[in-house]
């Protein structure tokens, strides 16, 4: 729940308060109905003023005067944070709608191939392979579980199972530098923390051409790095898969097909890497 709906719940929480003394003052003071009291406290918020009913005696003045001054401010403060809200809610749609087009051109040319290489380095990747839906349409239904194996899957990368020169040309990619200049990416955390990860993995393939002469604190420490880019980056393809699938369904359906969890052996000179 976002600050400015907090606020608003807040304000019309108090002016219905307002609402509910004043109401209940006229009936007390002034002797009204219940519907005349109210309509006398909604009038005097609203600052309408008929003239039909009015506060006759000095304790009705004297409360017309409170319910005026309180329940005005506070039903201003309404109308202004219902259209703050509004506005915010539609800015958070245009920013959502960026992300989701830089995310589907991040998997498109980087993810999808990197996910893949990283899965088949994953001692362990034929227990989340198992945890995939048998059919080729998923359903809301099928992410749940699919989600809770991630959380309960410990990895286990291997990084002398990687090409490491496909890895270098992944991640020479000039379409993660045009990514640094899209401010959306970096209020997404998980997609935030993955472009870090990648450019520090990135940073250490430079200065280790050869990774068989590593030693093994060297190789846990890039099985580290391979981790952290790794768990972020499943995680993050199946939030995008699941919002493929909702509002973009033939795209979803096309991504099915290559899911990058199915077996398969992958070849460096398919990679579709965008030189930018």
């Amino acid at each position: 729940m976002s600050a400015t709906l907090k606020r608003l719940l807040l304000v019309i929480g108090i002016l219905i308060g307002i609402v509910a003394v004043g109401t209940g003052g006229f009936m007390a003071v002034e002797k009204l109905t219940f519907f005349d009291a109210f309509y006398l406290t909604v009038m005097t918020i609203t600052t309408v003023g008929y003239g039909d009913i009015v506060a006759a005696t000095t304790g009705g003045k004297v409360l017309s005067m409170v319910v005026v001054i309180t329940g005005f401010t506070f039903f201003t403060a309404v109308v202004v944070t219902s259209v703050q809200l509004f506005f915010e809610k539609r800015e958070d749609t245009r920013r959502a709608q960026q992300l989701n087009t830089l995310t589907t051109l991040f998997f498109s040319e980087i993810g999808d191939n990197l996910l893949r290489m990283l899965h088949q380095c994953d001692v362990d990747h034929h227990r989340l392979q198992a945890a995939l839906p048998d059919q080729s349409e998923w359903t809301e239904d099928d992410f749940a579980p699919l989600s809770r194996a991630l959380k309960l899957h410990r990895v286990n990368i291997d990084p002398l199972a990687a090409d490491a020169e496909a890895l270098r040309k992944l991640l020479a990619s000039g379409l993660l530098f045009r990514l640094l200049e899209a401010p959306h990416v970096f209020e997404h955390d998980l997609f935030n923390s993955l472009l870090r990860a990648m450019f520090h993995l990135r940073g250490e393939l430079a200065a280790h051409p050869d990774l068989m002469v590593l030693k093994q604190a060297k190789l846990d420490h890039l099985a580290s790095d391979f981790t952290k880019i790794y768990q972020p980056l499943v995680k993050l393809w199946l939030e995008h898969l699941n919002y493929l699938r909702r509002f973009y369904p033939t795209l979803f359906h096309s991504l099915l097909e290559s899911n990058p969890f199915k077996p398969a052996v992958f070849k460096p000179d398919d990679a579709n890497i965008a030189v930018l």
